[in-house]
């Protein structure tokens, strides 16, 4: 059973919670698609090769005029002598390259695609935080719950004793009925505690192993190691909670933004591409693409410029509207740093508190279950009243009660306070 049913660590299951949750899956599958899509554009500096080919049948073939002297230079004339330009059939073919040497848009697109690249990891990271947050949250009541099953298993075996001795003096007469069913009522409420607190701990379990992303019907098999909350909550790096992913997000946004400025800016720079051809061109009367002395050689290569003046766009007020949102933006990372902090030392004042009274609880149900463990043994003796022992009973219970509510207060702070700190450990 131990060899098919390991240990698990809070580690190990964080670790569970990022292998196999789809969650994650799916936000890893972003980061990728975000990286192809650079690797597109970085294509777009390759030389563009295409296969040119048209054909072209002209039934009215255009006419031109040239001077007559145009044919005989020693002949002088006014004159003018119609040429028709052309054949029935033409056709060329050839190879047609340009490759780019200057479009700054393309390296700021790239620069954007990288930008959208580190949200994706980001929203990754900050997915990790959270389903983190969630494992260690569901881990640690784990073992809350199972505490509080011992200590069920104690009351009901503290009620048990205490119902044996009344029901004895009832048989012997020397108490009433009514004092024996008090004692059957607390007792089953002992009992009931205890079936909760088993109930609660399979719920928590298959809880567990669902946020893990494992099979839930093996919850009443899962055992996990102790852990132990003792990392010192007072000191708080500023440094680390400007990393958080929240405000890291925010602030990729600014750059995207701020890149976006500059490719507004680019729609007025010059394009500069290499243009080349190679081909041959054909002017033929009939549809003969094999008559010799019929195709022509053709090609050139050379450099085209274009430099936009107007385009139907207001690029200044498109760059105001960014520069508002990067306002906007450092406004939301300000409030979110204030709010971290606040959230961080709040969480810490939480912690030390409960602490405190965690110390003061603990004290009290000894001191409590002291005093049942010796009204126990005085009411064999007939020293007290059982309506005194039972009190001492019900009160050693809701110590206990509230024992366990505190101690999951006390993990909601810790974390709390390690989540808004920065130190929520992947």
């Amino acid at each position: 059973m131990n060899a098919q049913n390991p240990t698990w660590t809070l580690d190990k299951a964080i670790e569970a919670a990022q292998k196999n949750r789809k969650l994650l899956a799916s936000l890893e599958t972003e980061h990728k698609i975000n990286q192809l899509k650079t690797k597109e554009l970085n294509a777009k500096y390759l030389p563009r090769v295409a296969l040119n080919y048209n054909y072209q049948y002209n039934p009215i073939i255009a006419t031109s005029v040239l001077p007559a002297e145009a044919f005989n230079s020693r002949v002088s004339s006014d004159g003018m002598i119609p040429i028709k330009l052309g054949a029935n059939y033409s056709q060329n073919a050839g190879v047609l390259l340009q490759q780019p040497l200057l479009d700054i848009s393309i390296s700021k697109l790239i620069i954007e695609s990288k930008l959208q690249e580190k949200l994706a990891a980001l929203n990754e990271k900050e997915a990790k935080l959270e389903l983190t947050y969630e494992v260690s949250k569901v881990y640690l009541n784990i073992l809350v719950a199972e505490e509080q099953e011992n200590e069920a298993v104690g009351d009901t075996a503290r009620t048990a004793l205490s119902l044996e001795t009344i029901n004895q003096k009832y048989k012997n007469k020397r108490v009433l009925k009514v004092a024996v069913n008090d004692a059957k009522v607390t007792h089953n409420n002992a009992v009931q505690k205890y079936r909760n607190a088993a109930n609660n701990i399979l719920v928590l379990k298959q809880y567990f192993l669902y946020v893990i992303g494992n099979e839930s019907s093996i919850a009443s098999s899962v055992v996990l190691e102790k852990y132990s909350m003792d990392e010192s909550s007072t000191n708080l790096d500023e440094s680390l909670i400007e990393t958080l992913p929240p405000i890291e997000i925010l602030k990729t946004q600014n750059q995207v933004l701020e890149n976006k400025k500059k490719l507004e800016r680019t729609k007025y720079s010059p394009l500069i591409t290499i243009n080349g051809y190679l081909g041959a061109d054909q002017f033929t009367e009939n549809m003969n693409p094999f008559q010799q002395n019929s195709w022509y050689g053709n090609s050139y290569i050379g450099m085209s410029l274009k430099l936009p003046v107007l385009f139907g766009e207001n690029t200044a007020k498109r760059i105001d509207q960014l520069k508002f949102q990067q306002k906007q933006n450092n406004d939301k990372i300000t409030e979110n740093l204030n709010k971290s902090k606040y959230n961080a030392l709040n969480a810490v004042t939480v912690y030390t508190n409960i602490l405190e009274q965690l110390k003061t609880v603990r004290e009290n149900s000894k001191l409590t279950s002291e005093i049942v463990m010796i009204y126990q043994e005085r009411y064999k003796f007939d020293q007290i009243s059982f309506y005194e022992l039972n009190d001492k009973e019900i009160q050693l219970q809701n110590l206990e009660l509230f024992h366990n509510q505190l101690k999951k207060q006390l993990i909601v702070s810790w974390l709390d306070w390690k989540k808004a700190a920065g130190k929520l450990v992947l």
